[in-house]
């Protein structure tokens, strides 16, 4: 019997307390705990249990008010196993007492990027002091209850009351919620994982108990789908019929239903003792039902999903293989062998194997989503949208469908539908900051400026884009009064994305601030020349003392920056005079004519890098442009391509230890820019020369669509991919505009 006598074993209930009982009395088997405590507001009968009565809680907002608020006068303990009716303890034996080392242990958001994972709520085990803690008036509900204290306010808990949340590898071992248990935890949550936690039999006898609610329900069609998938046609078909009695008019559960009652007469299950089904002559408990022999490739199958899930993907790969070799084309190994694939970038590769999988198993969203990812991925984006739509169909509630989604329809330039499917996402899942950011992206791509700006500082709560601001402490600036302060700026992103907005320290000094700019060394020359920066510090050197700190690029939200006041005096940086002196001097070598730079590729780790630049040979025909002499103004390795494109022979290249600085001087003495959408672009039009942008279809934010002006950089021209990867038209217009 394991010991736990610090810990009350709780579970708040007064919409299902039958089904809360249930969950107490199957996580009390084995252990015992100081108290067993039902919080509900109906009368219980239970022998061992505490029946505290509670108003009604009537909604997931009073429920989570609750536990954030009121939990703390119920317990007594130094801690809390808080369950759902639908998770509960499953394994003594996985009991850790670094567990209570911890004031909060939770399975993992599997779908978060970032630090602040650990956190899923319906299986979770929480010490008094957090409890305590809560209490602080500023910790607001924000959300459900278990996404306000490990998310929105995980910062002030750890940083002014000390609370420890649990590493993820802890969080592992103590429960699983949305995705596949590693090894055997200590306890789950979600009823759609009852198929891997509740006797077939028992699951089908359970469903009579299950509410109208429950059966209107997402997570009762989904465990209907994982039992037809694991061949527990039983509790399959108990379950669609319960879903039917609910709603009718479901086609899914009666199609569903109808393959359960087919695979149950061809196969029909038996009892522990009866003769197996499969006609071996042995006792179904010594064969298909023996719960220690499962078949080779199911076996082998679970091992590659959990070295998978460790992250080691070259040990998966080959099991994955052996099973597809046991059982061609199984679905599940299928669909994460093309998964590794996609990953990878072989989207040739991973498109058959994903596509096998939703052949084999069409009811199943997650294998849609996917398939849609890849897709897009490889520029099919009708067919990506038409698989995210069949995701959504099978799963309304899919808030990474809905996301993705959104994606899709933002890439074939459809913002609209673009906007309308990231709040989709939202709706679902508000704490969703992926669908946050990419929501702002679009609206303002559509010059939908005040909502953009807002929803565009969700990026700060991304791991990769939030770094830069999450490394400074005290306040951070909220756009109040400027005057007297010292206020520390910051690049966050890219080359591009600092020097176009560097141009707002101008309006800060005007307001009376003290601008003191943080870059990278490379940007700091440059930075120094923009009007109201008084200092600019490396990245790498320790920041002076100052009043408040922002991100550059939260400038134009905090000053209110709309598509009619964008501020655009330029030039706004200059180049140092010695370096255009060599530039020009470089220069004079050429013979006379125009004097044109070229840049054609960006940072291949840009996300959007497939789309925004292209390969030298595409530009060849620009550079057969007679009385032009060319200087390539590109760096990285896509300046290789110049040694080995036919046709780029006369190309001067930059030098290979060229600073920006340099790229800066000889930019200032050249008749025209030629660049894709990268740090070229914007630093030419930082220091007012022409420049001719070359933008995919579907382009940045920043450069609208359709207009051939921008309102950031008065001397750009813009010239726009009329389809989805078509550069061929784009040069061809450039060529002809350099001819005229």
């Amino acid at each position: 019997m394991l010991e736990l006598a610090q810990v009350t074993l709780c579970c708040i209930d007064t919409v299902n307390p039958g089904l809360a009982l249930r969950a107490l009395r199957l996580s009390s088997a084995g252990i015992r705990f100081a108290r067993t405590l039902l919080l509900t507001d109906r009368p219980q009968e239970a022998q061992g249990i505490e029946v505290h009565s509670i108003a009604p809680l009537a909604s997931r907002e009073e429920y989570s008010a609750f536990v954030l608020k009121s939990l703390l006068a119920h317990v007594d303990t130094s801690h809390v196993l808080l369950i759902q009716w639908d998770g509960y303890v499953v394994n003594p034996q996985a009991w850790r007492d670094e567990f209570l080392r911890c004031d909060y242990v939770g399975a993992k958001w599997f779908w978060h990027n970032d630090s602040h994972r650990v956190g899923n709520g319906g299986f979770s085990l929480r010490s008094r002091k957090l409890l305590a803690a809560l209490q602080d008036e500023r910790i607001q509900l924000a959300g459900n209850e278990d996404e306000t204290i490990c998310r929105a306010f995980r910062p002030l808990l750890e940083r002014e009351h000390g609370i420890v949340f649990a590493s993820e590898s802890l969080a592992d071992e103590f429960a699983f919620e949305a995705a596949y248990p590693v090894g055997k935890p200590f306890g789950f949550h979600g009823l759609y994982n009852f198929c891997r936690v509740v006797p077939p039999r028992e699951l089908a006898e359970l469903t009579r108990e299950f509410t109208p609610e429950i059966a209107r329900s997402p997570q009762l069609l989904q465990l209907g789908r994982n039992c037809l998938a694991l061949g527990q046609w039983l509790p399959a078909a108990a379950i669609f019929r319960r879903i039917l009695e609910a709603t009718p008019e479901s086609a899914e559960a009666r199609a569903s239903l109808a393959t359960a009652e087919g695979s149950q007469a061809i196969a029909p299950p038996a009892g522990r003792n009866d003769s197996c089904p499969c006609g071996s002559g042995k006792r179904y408990k010594h064969c298909h039902g023996a719960a220690a022999a499962p078949q080779p490739a199911a076996r082998r199958l679970q091992e590659a999903l959990d070295v998978h899930r460790s992250g080691d993907v070259e040990a998966a790969l080959p099991i994955y293989h052996e099973v597809l070799a046991q059982e061609p084309g199984n679905p599940v190994a299928q669909h994460f062998l093309g998964m590794i694939h996609y990953h990878r970038g072989s989207f040739d590769t991973a498109l058959p194997l994903l596509q096998g999988a939703v052949d084999k198993w069409p009811e199943e969203p997650e294998f849609h989503n996917n398939l849609g990812l890849v897709l897009a991925a490889a520029g099919r984006l009708d067919e990506a949208v038409s698989e995210y739509r069949r995701s959504l169909a099978l799963k309304p509630d899919h808030a990474l469908a809905w996301s993705n989604l959104g994606l899709a329809l933002e890439a074939r330039n459809d913002l609209s539908g673009a906007i309308e499917a990231f709040r989709r996402a939202l709706s679902i899942r508000p704490d969703f900051a992926h669908a946050r950011w990419n929501l702002s992206l679009a609206l303002l791509l559509d010059r939908q400026f005040d909502e953009g700006w807002r929803e565009y500082e969700a990026r700060l709560e991304l791991s990769e884009l939030g770094k830069a601001s999450n490394r400074y402490t005290g306040p951070r600036w909220d756009g109040s009064a400027a005057a007297g302060r010292t206020l520390l700026l910051y690049a966050e992103q890219g080359l591009g994305d600092a020097l176009q907005f560097v141009r707002y320290a101008a309006p800060l000094a005007a307001m009376g601030a003290r601008c003191v700019v943080r870059c990278s060394r490379d940007l700091g020359e440059l930075l120094a020349t923009a009007p109201g920066v008084a200092e600019v510090l490396a990245d790498d050197v320790p920041p002076p003392p100052y009043d408040a700190h922002a991100p550059l690029l939260s400038l134009p939200g905090l000053l209110g920056t709309r598509p009619d006041n964008i501020p655009a005096p330029v030039p706004y940086i200059s180049a140092p005079e010695n370096r255009r002196a060599q530039a020009r001097a470089t220069l004079s070598r050429a013979a006379a004519g125009r004097r044109i730079g070229i840049a054609w590729a960006g940072n291949p780790k840009h996300a959007n890098d497939r789309n925004r630049s292209l390969a030298l040979s595409a530009l060849v025909p620009l550079l057969r442009t007679p009385g032009v002499a060319w200087y390539s103004l590109q760096s990285g390795v896509a300046a290789e391509q110049i040694a080995v494109t036919p046709g780029a022979g006369a190309l001067i290249p930059l030098s290979p230890n060229a600073a920006l600085v340099d790229a800066a001087a000889l930019i200032a003495e050249l008749d025209l820019v030629i660049s894709v959408d990268t740090s070229i672009a914007h630093l030419a039009g930082a220091l007012a020369r022409p420049v001719w942008i070359l933008l995919p279809f579907a382009p940045d934010w920043r450069w609208q669509l359709e207009r051939e002006d921008s309102p950031w950089y008065p001397t750009a021209r813009l010239f726009r991919q009329p389809s989805a990867g078509d550069w061929s038209s784009v040069v061809a217009r450039v060529s002809a505009e350099l001819r005229s």
